[in-house]
């Protein structure tokens, strides 16, 4: 048998044995007590995760599901909002708000930086009307975080709300939801919670199921993508979802968030997550590769670069390291598409393991295919061999 490649990607990622010995198990049915019992451990150990007393809604649905559930919950048509607009999947933000006929206020910024607040105070100060900002809490497409804490006070300043597309972002670092009064967050199972694509999770703050419940009557939600058709469905002990539930994925789920949160502990989690950063700028910077973020607001999850000069563009790397390391990661789109590789360090792709293999080979890729005088080992230089 042929071994699968090794995921670098930004989603999915590569699983612990935990997760997928539970997506191994025959499927669970889902009037089954005991698997009842584990979706509800489930929510409990994600709202360790999210910092929250909100419910959490586990969603047979990408993680694209779950940002239109929040949007098509927490806005309607006519409503004006707000969006950070720095990267690739704000566009996303803006095509879903747009099909359910909202008005768009755009507040654009480059491409690979945190937003301006100075021009998000200021389109607020214009438009006394928005009834709230979405924001991309870590920017998959560049990898960026954005400044959600202050982001939610000017929203709140301004009486209205903020929604937090925190898909790449979740788990992969501090995000306390309640602290930070984050209205609704949406997020998905195949990247920081370390699980296989098809469960998108969110979640609602008691002031924003206050503007849901307001608009009922004048909304147009449909019907799967909308919160208060999971709320009401939330009620019903033993069946408490609207249609059939991914019982087997959430098993998944399951497993990895236990693994997560009782195994190797929240913080422990962070603390992988950001020595994987550190390894893989210190040491792609170490390459001659320049970071697309900077520093101070680099994503945990997500590392952007530019290619060398030498390098013809970036699917010739990528084909490379597919071809002779089985090793996948990946492009980027927009203005930045061909100019830069997006590595993930989620899942596996956080150990030390994997990170060792990775800056050997895109070592290996300079010097042999190249001819790059790159020394033996340079890559290594932020590898602490007491990591595991």
């Amino acid at each position: 048998m042929v071994a699968p490649p090794k995921l670098f990607t930004p989603g999915p990622v590569d699983l612990f044995d935990e997760t997928l010995t539970a997506l191994g198990q025959p499927v669970p049915s889902m009037i089954d007590k005991h698997w009842l019992c584990k979706h509800e451990e489930l929510v409990g150990m994600l709202q360790q995760i999210f910092q929250t007393q909100n419910d959490i809604f586990v969603m047979t649905a990408p993680g694209s599901g779950a940002i239109e559930t929040g949007l098509a919950s927490l806005f309607q048509a006519g409503e004006k909002v707000a969006v950070v607009r720095n990267g690739m999947f704000a566009e996303r933000l803006i095509q879903m708000l747009t099909a359910y006929r909202c008005e768009i206020v755009a507040v654009p910024g480059p491409w690979g930086q945190a937003i301006d607040l100075n021009l998000v105070e200021d389109m607020m100060a214009q438009h006394r009307d928005i009834a709230g900002i979405a924001v991309v809490a870590n920017e998959t497409g560049t990898g960026v975080c954005n400044p959600l804490q202050e982001l939610a006070a000017i929203a709140h300043q301004h009486g209205s709300h903020i929604f937090v597309d925190a898909m790449s972002a979740m788990g992969g670092y501090d995000i306390p939801v309640d602290n930070w009064q984050l209205d609704v967050v949406a997020t998905s199972s195949n990247k920081a919670l370390e699980m296989a694509p098809g469960l998108g999770l969110v979640c609602a703050s008691t002031r924003a199921w206050e503007t849901i419940d307001h608009k009922a009557a004048t909304a147009n939600r449909g019907w799967y993508y909308n919160l208060a058709t999971w709320r009401a469905a939330r009620k019903r002990p033993l069946f408490p979802f609207p249609s059939t539930p991914a019982t087997a994925l959430i098993a998944g789920l399951h497993a990895s968030v236990k693994r997560i949160v009782e195994v190797e502990t929240l913080a422990g989690h962070w603390a992988r997550y950001a020595r994987a950063q550190h390894i893989v700028r210190a040491g792609l910077r170490a390459l001659g590769f320049e970071m697309v973020v900077a520093d101070e607001v680099a994503s945990p999850t997500i590392t952007t670069i530019y290619m060398r000069d030498e390098i013809e563009d970036v699917y010739e790397l990528r084909d490379w390291l597919l071809a002779d390391h089985n090793l996948i990661i990946a492009t980027a789109g927009g203005p930045l598409s061909g100019k830069v590789a997006r590595i993930g360090h989620m899942g596996k792709a956080s150990t030390r393991a994997y990170l060792l293999l990775l800056l050997q080979a895109i070592e290996e890729f300079l010097r042999k295919e190249k001819g790059i005088p790159v020394p033996l080992g340079t890559s290594l230089v932020a590898l602490d061999c007491n990591e595991q």
